[in-house]
């Protein structure tokens, strides 16, 4: 009897025993991290390259020679030198590289201006002469009408150049001598000056460039004379004429800063008239890619003496122009 309740005691002491140690057991699980996706897909390929890799490394130990197991990632960042890499950073889409100007493309420049020239010289109708001598700040010189312009054309280094200028200029300016009391001449010119060229020095870092010019210079000037009675009677006289001459010459340009640059023209020549020449020069300041302001100073003097027509003169005054570059 004392056997048989001695062997239930052991019995209970032994299902205590097991029920306290399964408890422990799921507090202990519920503890636990549980890993994520990427260790969870990771473990079997880890556990497969442990089960790969420690035989290799046993027998290379057993052999004696070094092992190789460190060396299996060695080489995963190294990149392929036949691969194509493309980069592009910030700056390189911030700014992108100018496109260069094909040189044989044309360009065009229209340069509208306004001369305001004065005149002076001798003019002369038959037998009636006189001086003139009229500037420009003087009050009884009149410019009635007066149109001027440039157009140049230019690829690579050919050129063409045209200037073209209409005035109808007055004056009371005139010295008729000591027959006549007081004078007027009135003007009306037209000049057209068509030329070619080539340019010579080309410097596009500092926008600086020599050209050679030649062509032809056309004149028809209409002369209207009135000389008012003194010791003879007035004498009106009214004349057209017309002729060409050849000229050449040079034009050269350059900057002096970013916005402000130097222009400047000269030619010379004859044929029609017996000799002409023609000087000019001006300052310009840059006001964008396609337009520039210029002002400047423009010196013209021919002398035609021909068939009883007189006009040995020279018109001189400033230039004011805006330059279109497209």
């Amino acid at each position: 009897m004392r056997l048989l309740q001695q062997i239930v005691i052991l019995l209970v002491l032994l299902t205590f025993t097991a029920t306290a140690h399964a408890q422990q057991t799921v507090v202990s699980s519920s503890n636990e991290t549980p890993k994520d996706d990427s260790e969870l897909s990771n473990s079997p390929s880890k556990s497969m390259d442990q089960s790969i890799v420690t035989p290799v490394a046993r027998s290379e130990a057993n052999t004696g020679l070094p092992q190789r197991g460190a060396t299996n990632n060695l080489f995963t960042r190294v990149s392929n030198p036949f691969e194509k890499r493309t980069e592009r950073t910030d700056s390189d889409a911030a700014s992108p590289k100018p496109q260069a100007v094909d040189p044989d493309e044309w360009r065009f420049q229209f340069a509208p201006y306004l001369w305001v020239a004065g005149i002076s010289g001798n003019v002369g109708i038959g037998s009636a002469s006189v001086n003139v001598d009229a500037g420009i700040t003087d009050s009884n010189v009149d410019l009635n009408f007066g149109f001027m312009a440039t157009f140049a054309a230019r690829k690579n280094r050919f050129i063409i150049l045209t200037d073209l200028q209409y005035s109808n200029l007055g004056t009371d300016r005139v010295t008729p001598g000591p027959l006549f009391s007081s004078a007027r001449a009135d003007f009306k010119t037209f000049v057209l000056d068509p030329e070619v060229g080539y340019r010579l020095v080309d410097n596009p870092e500092k926008n600086a460039s020599i050209d050679v010019l030649g062509g032809i210079r056309y004149w028809h000037l209409k002369t209207d004379l009135t000389l008012n009675p003194g010791l003879l009677s007035a004498v009106t006289a009214s004349r057209s004429r017309a002729w060409v001459d050849a000229v050449a010459g040079l034009r050269a340009n350059t900057d002096i800063t970013k916005r402000i640059f130097l222009t400047g023209k000269t030619d010379l020549g004859g044929g029609g008239s017996h000799f002409t020449y023609q000087l000019f020069g001006a300052v310009g300041l840059h006001m964008g890619k396609h337009f520039s302001l210029i002002g400047g100073y423009r010196h013209l003097s021919v002398n035609y003496n021909r068939d009883g027509f007189l006009f040995d003169t020279v018109l001189a005054g400033p230039v004011f122009g805006l330059a279109i570059r497209f």
